[in-house]
């Protein structure tokens, strides 16, 4: 009897968190057994290992989360076979897997955004998901299939040493296919607002979505690099489809006063930075993006709950004085000087973002009437925050091996670091002033990723 009482007890739910933690285990240990797998594996064990701890972590925080939820059940089964299709295209070597992998991942996660079956809008959502997700899955496909057609193989490491082969339309063609399934899974505009409606989900669902599933075109555009090195028409898709939405997603965390969808429009932002940087060829800068934006996000979407809906006076402040043009600046001269004296590389522009970044947090810290210990902490803090950053870096190098040739010239790295740098400068300005961003921008950033109406009005 005490058996069978121990026995129910095991629910779907603790049962999908053990697994997930056991399979952490199980893959740290590979990790640290060394080298054991196919080539490529580094990329798919880092991967692995960031999917497997975000999604042991929301698991577990999901026991208590969904413990009145009539569909955990439900909820648990989903997420656990969510895991294991990520997992499959994350490790397989073959394009029928991993076509296969990455359908079965869209469609679990519009599932997952869908939960409460009973909520309109957690449906109109869902549905809005799988139509983005049909257009990406569609370009994949179309791009595995060309590619495995032309190149006479199925596995993807003989596509890959097969690609520079083919003739210039046919591999810019299957490029620009990934491009698009990637964009389509990182919600790049235009296929941002699967993301920004999803709210409708479960928070737990939200963690593991940005933190983890989003960063998937990533992952294909590095695992595919050299179909994109022997491409500069899809790089320089790439690069304008990063700036684009790192810039649309910048303006959404801006306006939005509700603290879930503000981080919605972040996720936006540094997708776009991370694909540009894989454009750029900077494919270090974009793996250890994808592990920090991961583990960051996925912090701040499982406190999310703790915040009382709506953000409480400005959504973000502006530097004081002129520190905005100051950091401007300084940065802009730092890469005419690395342009000047040597060649720059596609790590350039996400490395000195990243930096002033940095400086900004430095100046916001360390600035007003913060207390003189407190300003020591900030810089303690920040310290640490650097050097674990460029050891993940380092990392992220050795893992994923040299980056490509620069897509672009010196000058040319330099105009796209000034286009960022101005329009910072511009929104700094412009909040410093307390005029906001214009109304026909703010009206439209406010209401990306609305969805449509689905009553007529209060019942009677």
């Amino acid at each position: 009897m005490r058996f069978l009482a121990v026995q129910s007890t095991i629910t779907p739910g603790r049962a999908v968190a053990g697994l997930l933690w056991l399979g952490l285990g199980a893959a740290g240990t590979a990790a640290l057994a060394g080298p054991v797998l196919a080539a490529g594996s580094d990329l798919s064990l880092a991967l692995g290992l960031l999917t497997l701890f975000v999604a042991a972590i929301v698991a577990t925080f999901s026991l208590r989360y969904m413990r009145a939820d009539a569909g955990s059940d439900r909820f648990f089964l989903t997420l656990g076979a969510l895991v294991v299709a990520v997992l499959a295209f994350l490790f397989t070597g073959h394009l029928v897997v991993l076509g296969a992998a990455w359908c079965a991942s869209g469609a679990l996660l519009a599932r997952l955004i869908g939960h409460d079956r009973k909520w309109h809008e957690a449906g109109a959502a869902a549905r809005r998901a799988r139509r983005a997700f049909a257009v990406g899955d569609a370009a994949l496909l179309a791009a595995l299939g060309l590619l495995g057609w032309q190149t006479g193989a199925w596995q993807v490491d003989a596509v890959l040493a097969g690609a520079s082969a083919l003739p210039p339309p046919l591999i810019n063609g299957a490029a620009l296919l990934l491009v698009v399934a990637a964009a389509a899974r990182c919600a790049l505009a235009p296929f941002s607002g699967w993301l920004l409606s999803s709210m409708t989900a479960p928070t737990p669902v939200s963690a593991l979505m940005h933190a983890g599933l989003v960063n998937a075109g990533g992952f294909l555009l590095i695992r595919f690099a050299p179909v994109l090195e022997a491409a500069p028409a899809a790089r320089i898709a790439a690069v304008a489809l990063g700036l684009c939405s790192a810039l649309y997603g910048i303006g959404i965390m801006l306006v939005r006063p509700d603290v879930k969808r503000a981080l919605a429009g972040s996720t936006v932002s540094q997708m776009g930075f991370m694909i540009m940087s894989c454009g750029l060829g900077a494919y270090a800068a974009a793996l250890w993006h994808i592990i920090a934006h991961g583990l960051f996000k996925a912090w701040l979407f499982l406190g999310s709950g703790s915040a009382i809906g709506m953000r409480a006076g400005k959504p973000v402040a502006a530097l004081p004085g002129g520190a905005t043009l100051f950091i401007a600046a300084g940065t802009a001269g730092v890469a005419l000087g690395v342009v000047w004296f040597g060649d720059g590389d596609g790590g350039l522009v996400p490395l000195l973002l990243g930096a002033a970044t940095a400086a900004s947090a430095l100046v916001a810290a360390l600035g007003g009437k913060t207390p003189t210990r407190a300003k020591m902490t900030a810089l303690l803090a920040l310290a640490a925050l650097i050097a674990f950053h460029a050891a993940g870096l380092t990392l992220a190098a050795m893992a994923v091996g040299a980056d490509a040739a620069p897509l672009l010239p010196g000058w040319g790295l330099l105009a796209l670091l000034l286009a960022f740098l101005s329009a910072w400068t511009w929104q700094q300005h412009r909040l410093a002033s307390g005029r906001g961003l214009p109304l026909p921008l703010y009206v439209r950033l406010i209401n990306a990723g609305a969805l449509p109406a689905t009553g007529t009005g209060e019942a009677k």
